[in-house]
């Protein structure tokens, strides 16, 4: 079996998952932050190179029924012994809840000693051993990286789960560095006008399912081409962006040359246009598989929705929106799918006001699929992702 452990955006990373997920896999096992499943078929180099949304990949090694540290230690000891790579076994461990809280707490209080006894153990092999450990009981994939454990010993997760223990080596981790080398690195930024994080924009592609080989991508207000990068990276055979400003035209162009240059890859069949509407004429001869995009958030603010605030906001967007995707719905194939982030506005008192996006849409001809949320602690814009059909 295979573990997924998710990122912060625990709802969202979840339907990316299985939006992604192909060919018989059962489910599981399934909590806030992790899925199991079971396959014959998943390679996780490639799913992890694919998902935005989850941070580790690993297997499952075996299972308890109920805790006892020294079978732990040594199921784990078992499998870190024999480490390729360097001379030196490293190796840590993290807990997770799999659907018992109180039992993955309590193992989060066992997590040292676990590992002291799993050292112990280990010395007996002759080779110097390192056990890694962080402030809390999971460690992270900076702290996993840093370390060179998948290379030299492994991580070790414990997954609490009703009535057992399952004990997992991880295999994948996100590669983070690149993650943040497209977010800080590019040479185009504009944070005035706010920017679509990576990794959203990769997890609203993958909830598209849209297999990429072959496929057609159009980000019809394209910013500085953050879901352009991300389309180009996972190998879709053409990539449309449109914008109605010029300078973010230019700034998508210049952070896709910089893309191709520091990142390897096959770059895809590229079209840049610059309407205040999607011109059908520019696209005839291209039909889209899916649209994949932001819609203008609304000006930055300040402070938390007012009272009366949100009917004025309501009138204005909602108008704006309602004739682009007037436009848009003819660029899509009828197969095709449609992944698009709309805002959502903080209030005093911390909830959400969300559009009344779905009778829009569907007035307009399209189907809402699927609807997420997604927001750090201190956003007051937040983003409310819709899957869209015909």
């Amino acid at each position: 079996m295979t573990f997924f452990i998710l990122g912060s955006q625990q709802e969202l990373c979840k339907a990316e998952l299985k939006a992604v997920l192909t060919g018989p896999v059962a489910l599981v096992y399934e909590s806030d932050g992790v899925v199991v499943v079971e396959s014959d078929a998943l390679n996780a180099s490639q799913l992890q190179d694919r998902l935005g949304g989850v941070v580790k990949i690993g297997s499952l090694i075996g299972e308890l029924k109920q805790w006892d540290p020294e079978s732990a230690a040594g199921l784990i000891a078992m499998h870190a012994q024999d480490a390729a790579g360097k001379n030196k076994i490293s190796f840590g461990l993290s807990v997770y809840d799999l659907g018992d809280p109180a039992l993955a707490r309590a193992l989060g209080k066992e997590v040292d000693a676990l590992g002291q006894e799993i050292k112990k153990q280990l010395k007996t092999a002759g080779r110097p051993v390192r056990y890694v450990k962080a402030r809390e009981p999971r460690l992270s994939s900076a702290v996993i990286e840093t370390n060179g454990l998948l290379a030299s010993g492994g991580e070790y997760v414990l997954l609490a789960a009703q009535g057992k223990i399952l004990i997992g080596q991880t295999e994948t981790i996100q590669d983070f560095r690149a993650w943040e080398r497209r977010d800080f690195g590019r040479p185009a930024r504009d944070a005035k006008s706010g920017m679509l994080p990576p990794k959203l924009a990769r997890m609203m592609i993958n909830l598209s399912g849209i297999d990429p080989q072959g496929a057609t991508l159009l980000d019809p207000f394209c910013g500085s081409g953050t879901v352009l990068m991300e389309a180009a990276l996972m190998g879709f055979a053409h990539v449309i962006g449109n914008d109605v400003s010029q300078a973010a035209v230019r700034d998508t162009k210049q952070n896709l040359d910089w893309l191709s240059k520091t990142f390897p890859l096959e770059f895809p069949a590229l079209a840049l246009h610059t309407a205040s509407a999607v011109d059908r004429a520019l696209l005839i001869n291209t039909p889209t598989d899916v649209i994949v995009t932001e819609v203008y958030l609304g000006p930055p603010r300040s402070r938390p929705l007012g009272e009366n605030e949100n009917k004025k906001i309501e009138q204005e967007l909602l108008a704006l929106y309602a004739s682009s995707f007037v436009a848009l719905k003819p660029l899509l194939k009828p197969t095709g799918r449609a992944v698009v982030a709309f805002p959502a506005f903080k209030k005093a008192d911390t909830s959400w006001e969300r559009l009344p996006l779905t009778s829009m849409l569907t007035k307009l001809g399209y189907r809402v699929e699927s609807q997420f949320l997604y927001h750090r602690a201190d956003q007051l814009v937040g983003r409310d992702i819709l899957v869209l059909t015909h």
